[in-house]
């Protein structure tokens, strides 16, 4: 009788353990496959954060995780697990087993930053002011030398490295037509190049004429004509080309190229890959003026009697 008893309590105690090792494998099952994010959601990482203090913040965060899941996950699924510091995006459903991982790894998320073709350094300015995740002090920006184009950044990277990169790129575009570039002898330096491709960028948003644009510039400069254009006078105001009247032209800044010869002094914008390509590689032709068509490109002409009558024409549209 006692030892149907004993043999009785080790079949319980079988039992129980077997029914607890059961339970230990779903909870483990049920930690592993447990969705901890509901929505679409950002986590920052902050340099120096502790584990302790980073679960207190997503447990501000609505993250649905609790201390003892988050370790004994670490335990089962997370080989010498350590916190990168960063920004992450985590994808509504993430499963907390994925979330560990993804920290694990260090995946950060990368934001954008977008410099638009033709944009200036007060533009560039206030883009950067209003950029989230970047530190530091905004260098005195310079135009002309960035290059327009998106740009990876991560949460704690430098205003001064996004700029360096973004020049560093504007570089290699210059030095890539610099090579095989075919003006004549009035383009000398790549500092020259980028000023005139800044003023054929803003003359013109018809990337298939840039290459025109750049040969009227270019043959006014060889027959020592003013270049006469209104985007480097509104430059030299701070005022956009819209806001142009037609007694600005008379003023005396340093970029109104009705009252001086040659090139202005710096560039006037960021020009794109195009508009530095057609710097340096102009289409030939005998044409010295160009004037709206009304319809976002240009009327090119070699004579002031036939640019005149592309004014009228202009005008005219206007009308319309």
């Amino acid at each position: 009788m006692g030892k149907q008893i004993k043999v009785s309590k080790i079949k319980l105690i079988s039992f129980g353990l077997l029914v607890l090792l059961i339970s230990v494998f779903f909870y483990i099952y049920y930690v592993k496959e447990k969705i901890v994010i509901t929505e679409n959601q950002i986590v920052l990482v902050k340099k120096g954060t502790s584990e302790f203090q980073f679960l207190k913040y997503i447990k501000k965060n609505d993250i649905n995780i609790n201390i003892y899941e988050w370790y004994l996950a670490k335990i089962f699924f997370q080989k010498n697990f350590s916190l990168k510091y960063g920004e992450y995006f985590f994808r509504k459903n993430t499963k907390l087993k994925d979330f560990q991982t993804k920290l694990k790894l260090g995946k950060i998320h990368l934001r954008k930053f977008i410099l638009i073709e033709g944009s200036d350094s007060k533009v560039l300015k206030t883009k950067l002011k209003n950029t989230e995740g970047l530190t530091g002090e905004i260098p005195l920006l310079k135009e002309g030398i960035y290059k327009p184009d998106t740009y990876s950044y991560k949460w704690g990277d430098t205003f001064q490295s996004l700029l360096t990169r973004m020049e560093l790129y504007q570089n290699k575009t210059l030095d890539k037509y610099w090579s095989s570039k075919k003006t004549s002898g009035y383009i000398k330096t790549k500092k020259q190049a980028l000023i005139l491709a800044s003023i054929i960028e803003k003359e013109s948003g018809n990337k298939e004429e840039l290459n025109l644009i750049s040969s009227v510039l270019i043959n006014r400069l060889e027959k020592n004509m003013k270049l006469q254009s209104d985007v480097t006078v509104a430059f030299g105001l701070n005022i956009s080309g819209n806001e142009l009247k037609k007694t600005d032209l008379k003023d005396k800044n340093i970029y109104n190229t009705y009252l001086h010869f040659g090139l202005p002094p710096t560039p006037i914008s960021y020009p794109g890959e195009e508009a530095i390509k057609a710097s340096l590689r102009p289409k030939k032709s005998n044409f010295l003026y160009f004037v709206s068509d009304g319809k976002g490109g240009h009327r090119f002409s070699s004579s002031y009697e036939k640019h005149k009558k592309n004014i009228k024409l202009w005008l005219k549209s206007k009308k319309k």
